[in-house]
């Protein structure tokens, strides 16, 4: 499966970008389709948490709320600087890391208004951002996983986001997850009929490793 990199990567790329820049942010693959590719298997970091919640849900004879195990488990994994079923993380990771264990990627773009390289694994479902050290500063997930994910659960979990853009048909919306990392997630708009928007992707952003002091580039902050 192949998309258009350019065109999904840009679109989250900073407040300042265009908005022709960002428009089609949601787009997966050159169909112009916005589904995602099969489920990368769960960690036992996933499997673990799931675990634990239906035995606190067992014990208390409540139901279990799966968008908001989901949410928490991304926060979570969100603080320290990966996305869900992914065990490479920014600031930590180099893309050298990523080619060892998979191999090379599908295709390799550097896109200016995000402020770096990045590499796509479109079967696995995962692309890498990564700056001119090969230093891993964004890694976005389109696992199917997220599908049943909302816009407004995400916001009842979450509150209001930090950050807060539409672009075309795309809602982008970011917080602030530690000191260092951010988790940006785009939602297509909602239907006509009143319909909530549902997750895309989402990707954990590491904003420091944009930056290039050496040319005077203060990178992007979102």
């Amino acid at each position: 499966m192949t998309f258009n990199v350019k065109r999904t990567l840009a679109a989250c790329a900073c407040a300042a970008c265009t908005l022709a820049v960002m428009t089609g942010c949601s787009n997966f693959n050159s169909s112009g389709s916005s589904q995602a590719p099969s489920s990368v298997p769960a960690t036992s970091q996933t499997v673990s948490s799931a675990a634990s919640e239906a035995s606190s849900a067992a014990a208390s004879s409540q139901p279990i709320d799966a968008q908001a195990t989901l949410l928490k488990l991304m926060k979570e994994t969100a603080e320290k600087g990966k996305v869900i079923n992914c065990d490479f993380a920014v600031q930590s990771n180099v893309i050298e890391d990523v080619q060892e264990k998979w191999g090379k990627e599908d295709q390799s773009e550097y896109i200016s208004a995000a402020k770096g390289t990045y590499a796509t694994y479109s079967k696995k479902g995962f692309v890498f951002g990564f700056n001119k050290g090969s230093q891993l500063f964004e890694v976005r997930s389109f696992d199917s996983q997220l599908k049943g994910i909302t816009l407004s659960k995400t916001e009842e979990i979450f509150g209001k986001p930090d950050y807060d853009v539409t672009s075309g048909k795309d809602r982008i919306i970011g917080y602030v997850v530690s000191k260092d990392y951010k988790m940006l997630m785009v939602f297509p708009n909602p239907k006509a009929s009143g319909e909530d928007a549902v997750l895309d992707h989402y990707s954990v952003f590491y904003p420091a490793g944009t930056v290039n002091m050496m040319a005077d580039d203060h990178g992007r902050q979102w």
